[in-house]
């Protein structure tokens, strides 16, 4: 689900044809555009024109940048936010900036297209949010993917207007990330009253910063003469332009201000020099000359609108109760054109916003419609200070009349925000209780939490039903478990209460504690209590026990349960919980060694994560997760990176562990590409995600699990023996949990501690106790066969291999092998032995030349990286004759012909001739290609040169 977006934000706001030409600005801010600097700063308090240079500038960017020069074409494509208070909860930020991006693929602009930045709404619409390093990293790359057009310097311009109302630090941390990385294509421009907290020392040492500032955007003497006799039409002298000028310091609204105020005056030169002091004096003067001089209707309408950041004729017909009977009382027989206006029209207010707008009385027109509009900012914070001040008993009453609007036509933040605004807390409890559960499948977590911070504690616990929705909020946000307790206290204590909507939140606390007996206990206690219509409790608490049952070992059990929820969230229409009962099924296939139908699964939970505009929901991160690691496995590492960044950057608080996965698997990629430090840094990321959760331990557990083999792949034995010695993974205690497990009725384990043991076994291996490795597989293997954990059981058939294969037992190590290679050909594994390493790959060398699943075999040498110079063991004489496509490679290889060269000849596939190639070293017990063919010719295979 996705909360609407006002598309006015994203209007370029047009040029006034009355508007003061400004080439000075224009040329700087083109010769900057035009050296490709990152960022342009506008910043200068209120009024400075800071809005209205950007609008012009767009209307004039009709050039495009070549080299050092300029040359005629179309300009660079420019995309508008217009930002407000609202917009400091990162999910709206970041979803108008990529709202404003695509933009410009509404334009059909050139390479950018509609679905950019899926991941980054994604990721920032989840409960708890991974590192901004992972969220904003593909949209950086699709970014930079956009074609530069025809000629270099072609230039994607993304404006944010009057960023000084975003206060939330994480979001100038996210921009700063994006700043530091921003493709060359692209450039920034942010519109601020103040510097924002963003690098401007290091960007302005590194030559990437373009700045104007006060002294920069005020008016020369030129300029305010032309706007003071050319828009406004004052016809004043010389000496009074520059007095005013003076005394305004060249601030564009003072300008306008007193401008409106000398309409009319007899003693222009008298109001000029009376035109002092400081700012907040000068503001009190102009607004009291500025509103008493309006009809009292228009004044009304000013002050009583002024609680609205954006205008509309509805809306402020509902604010100020107009109806048609009241159109005489509204205006003031002055305002006669308006008078006649209104009599015609049945939209009141819009003619009102409109003769605003013919009179310069500082209104922004947002659309071209002339629909939607804005005041001045400036403008509107005197309006609501006057308001304040004269007629305070009012306030509350506009902003309960603008909430009861806004819920009406749908748009249940904004009535929301301006409940709160009006201080009706009770209200303001309902409708945050009502649109809880929608914001939370929204995933906009922080806004939930925003809200329900804003009311007293007391008037939470006397709605039951907020305090379930705020628990979630808690636990997805990330917050201390003690909070989430404390508000399960308050449901628990509510006799009215459903206790089953308690228990589903207290089972899935227990499934992340490891306690899975009282996870799946609480989930029957939560079916057995919610009442039927309970859709989405009911199915997560059976979704909890499926993966109870899962976690538990019980795979028949987890079956069942599992695809009875998926048929009943379907049949309901609850796409959340349908798609996260798919990506579990998907998983329980995996694990038994199914990874067709786990693919299969994955991409039908992908396609049905999807709200009704066919956007991607932020649970589709665990669907492309899944795929990922399927990928990976598969060795197709750059679409398992694809897969695996996009679903880091989808996934959130509903897959927390599924984002700890997501690194892991990334990981293990960057290691099998030779990136060794990008593994360590992505396992770091996953650690740092793993501690702020702190409603279990298993992720840390996990996560250090994989460290630790990574560390053995890497050679660093020293720190994987820390690892296990800091955990107490000692091999007689381990041993004995093992077999206690073996005899147990139920296996309860989950794959954090059998990736403990799979690592302890890696560990022990590397140090040279196969013995006590051997020991500890046993009954490992013991479990997976038992219950039908087919994945389990290859990795662990593996690893008995290289046991036996390390002390020289050599039919025991291919015996291990052939089982793994015979469960493992059918899924098409590839990965899980390969990232064995050169071990391995002698292994398979054997089992190739024996006949043990030889193509296969090939299939996976032709994996293994750089196996020419050291894989193969030396043998005296040829393990086998060599076949007659082996001969015919061999006198290829003799010729000089390279693989791919081998390939063509041959109409072979590059990995076939590897393959081949391969063989042929094993059979001959050679290392590289010239020793091969040495070796044929020392036997009489090939023909003395």
């Amino acid at each position: 689900m996705s909360s609407p977006l006002l598309k006015t934000k994203l209007y370029i706001p047009p040029v006034r044809p009355e508007v003061v030409p400004r080439p000075r600005l224009i040329e700087r801010l083109n010769a900057r555009l035009l050296h490709k600097r990152n960022l342009t700063l506008i910043s200068a308090p209120a009024g400075f024109g800071k809005t209205t240079l950007l609008s012009e500038w767009v209307s004039h960017l009709e050039t495009r940048f070549l080299g050092k020069n300029l040359v005629s074409g179309p300009r660079p494509p420019v995309a508008w936010v217009s930002l407000d208070e609202g917009d400091n909860d990162p999910i709206r930020f970041w979803a108008y900036f990529v709202a404003a991006l695509r933009t410009l693929a509404l334009s059909q602009v050139e390479g950018i297209e509609a679905h950019i930045g899926e991941g980054v709404l994604s990721a920032f619409q989840a409960p708890q949010l991974p590192p901004i390093e992972a969220v904003l990293t593909t949209l950086i790359n699709e970014i930079a993917a956009v074609p530069q057009g025809d000629h270099e310097g072609h230039l994607y311009v993304l404006i944010l207007d009057d960023y000084h109302l975003i206060t939330a630090q994480p979001i100038h941390d996210a921009l700063t990330f994006l700043l530091n990385h921003l493709p060359g294509n692209m450039h920034l421009v942010i519109a601020t009253r103040a510097d924002p907290p963003l690098p401007l020392a290091r960007l302005r040492g590194r030559g990437q910063l373009t700045e104007l500032r006060l002294t920069d955007l005020r008016f020369t003497p030129d300029e305010a003469a032309a706007f003071l006799n050319q828009v406004m039409g004052l016809g004043l002298a010389a000496d009074d332009v520059a007095a005013l000028a003076s005394r305004t310091e060249g601030w564009i609204a003072g300008l306008q201000m007193a401008a409106v105020s000398m309409q009319g005056q007899d003693d222009v030169t008298g109001f000029i020099q009376a035109f002092t002091g400081s700012d907040r004096y000068i503001l009190d003067y102009l607004v009291e000359e500025v509103l008493q001089r309006q009809p009292d209707s228009v004044q009304t309408f000013l002050l009583q609108t002024a609680i609205l950041d954006r205008l509309t004729g509805p809306l402020c017909d509902a604010v100020l109760r107009i109806s048609e009977s009241a159109n005489q009382r509204l205006v003031d027989s002055p305002t006669r054109f308006l008078a006649d206006s209104l009599t015609r029209s049945f939209a009141d207010s819009q003619v009102m916003l409109e003769y605003l707008e013919r009179n310069n009385l500082f209104v922004v027109p947002l659309d071209n419609e002339r629909r939607w509009y804005r005041y001045h900012r400036l403008f509107a914070d005197l309006l609501r200070q006057r308001l304040q001040q004269t007629q305070p008993d009012l306030v509350p009453t506009l902003h309960r009349r603008a909430s009861e609007w806004f819920e009406q036509n749908g748009l249940m933040a904004q009535a929301i925000e301006h409940t709160l605004s009006a201080e009706n807390l009770g209200r303001a409890g309902g409708l945050i209780e009502q649109a809880a559960e929608a914001t939370l499948m929204r995933s906009e977590i922080a806004t939930l939490l925003r809200w329900v911070d804003a009311l007293p504690d007391e008037l939470v616990r006397d709605r039951p039903q907020l305090c379930v929705y705020h628990a979630w909020a808690l636990l997805f946000g990330g917050h201390p478990l003690d909070a989430v307790e404390a508000r399960l206290r308050d449901v628990e204590d509510d006799a009215g209460l459903s206790p089953g909507k308690a228990a589903a939140l207290r089972a899935l606390v227990a499934l992340f504690q490891s306690q899975i007996p009282r996870a799946a206990e609480l989930s029957r206690r939560a079916l057995e209590q919610l009442p039927e219509d309970d859709v989405f409790l009911r199915g997560f608490a059976t979704l909890l026990l499926g993966i109870s049952h899962m976690v538990d070992g019980d795979m028949v059990a987890a079956r069942q349960s599992l695809e009875e929820i998926a048929r009943r969230s379907q049949e309901a229409g609850n796409v959340m919980l349908a798609v996260m009962v798919m990506c579990s099924l998907a998983e329980l296939h995996k694990r038994q060694g199914q990874l067709d139908k786990a693919a299969a699964m994955y991409q039908q939970a992908l396609e049905l994560a999807v709200d009704g505009q066919g956007r991607r929901l932020p649970i589709a991160g665990e669907a492309l997760m899944g795929l990922g690691e399927l990928e990976r496995e598969w060795n197709d590492l750059e679409a398992a990176v694809r897969y695996l960044t996009a679903g880091i950057e989808f996934t959130g608080k509903w897959g927390e562990i599924g984002a700890i996965d997501g690194y892991i698997s990334l990981a293990h990629v960057r290691q099998a590409q030779g990136d060794a430090d990008s593994a360590q840094e992505l396992l770091r990321k996953a650690w740092q995600l793993a501690l702020q959760f702190d409603a279990t331990e298993m992720d840390d557990d996990l996560v250090a699990a994989h460290q630790a083999r990574l560390w053995v792949a890497q050679g660093n034995l020293e720190a994987a023996r820390r690892w296990a010695e800091e955990r107490e993974l000692t091999v007689d205690a381990s041993l004995a949990e093992l077999e206690e497990r073996v005899s147990s009725v139920s296996f309860r384990s989950h794959r954090r501690r059998t990736a403990e043991y799979l690592t302890l076994v890696r560990v022990l291996i590397a140090q040279k106790r196969c013995d006590e490795a051997l020991a500890l597989l046993e009954p490992l293997l013991a479990i997976a066969e038992r219950w039908g954990l087919n994945e389990r059981v290859i990795k662990v058939q593996i690893l008995k291999a290289l046991a036996c294969h390390a002390q020289g037992d050599i039919a025991q190590a291919l015996a291990a092998l052939e089982r793994a290679l015979s469960l493992a050909e059918p899924a098409g594994y590839v990965r899980v032995f390969v990232d064995e390493g050169e071990p391995m790959a002698r292994l398979l060398y054997r089992a190739a030349a024996r006949g043990i699943a030889p193509e296969y075999a090939g299939r996976l040498l032709a994996a293994f990286p750089a196996l020419e110079p050291a894989a193969q063991e030396p043998q005296a004489d040829m393990v086998e004759p060599l076949s007659e496509r082996e001969l015919e490679v061999l006198r290829l290889i003799a010729e000089g012909l390279s693989n791919q060269e081998i390939a063509r000849r041959l109409f072979l596939s590059l990995s076939t001739v590897k393959w081949h190639t391969s063989n042929i070293y094993g059979k001959l017990g050679v290392k590289n290609r010239t020793q091969s063919v040495a070796k044929a010719r020392s036997l009489d295979i090939l023909p003395t040169a």
